[in-house]
């Protein structure tokens, strides 16, 4: 076979390209509910998977304070410094395999009972690159245990001193 015979062929192949795509379009009408449930049974089953992916990741946490010094001034340098070493922990926990879910990075700014902290929560895969210190003039402390999950405070809206609620309360 040369290569005119494989040119010839191919344009007698495509020649046929309408009828083939007809054909397909007919059995595709014909058999649209066995689509739609392949379809359904796919986006399912891809949903499951990534949660059970995604549940031993968020179990693992690690968390971290960063505690200041009475000095502490970053320059914006460093800010934009510590920024990106968050991201970097992000991005080399982020695996194809791993649903964004469970690999995202949570910084909060917290007090309890005391100065103004920041705390710094990853995956477990990512406690190496959360370690590294970003900032000179801060104490880096790993939290553990019951500290990992402080209390939500608990905020009322229209509950007034007396008991009662709501905006004929306020105005008795």
């Amino acid at each position: 076979m040369n290569t005119n015979d494989m040119i010839d062929e191919l344009i007698a192949g495509v020649g046929n390209l309408p009828a083939i795509a007809e054909d397909a379009q007919e059995w595709a009408l014909g058999n649209l509910w066995w689509v739609i449930c392949c379809a359904f049974a796919f986006v399912i089953a891809y949903g499951s998977v990534q949660r059970l992916m995604s549940r031993s990741t968020l179990r693992d946490r690690e968390a971290f304070e960063v505690l200041p010094t009475n000095g502490f001034d970053p320059a914006l340098e460093e800010v934009v410094r510590f920024a990106k070493q968050i991201s970097l922990a992000q991005r080399s926990t982020s695996r194809w395999a791993l649903p964004a879910r469970g690999t995202a990075m949570r910084v909060r700014l917290m007090s309890v009972g005391g100065p103004l902290t920041l705390r710094i929560e990853g995956p477990a895969r990512a406690t190496t690159v959360l370690r590294h210190q970003g900032y000179s003039q801060c104490e880096l402390r790993a939290v553990t245990g019951e500290e990992t999950a402080p209390e939500r405070p608990v905020i009322r809206l229209g509950v007034h001193n007396d008991g009662t609620t709501g905006p004929a309360a306020a105005a008795a």
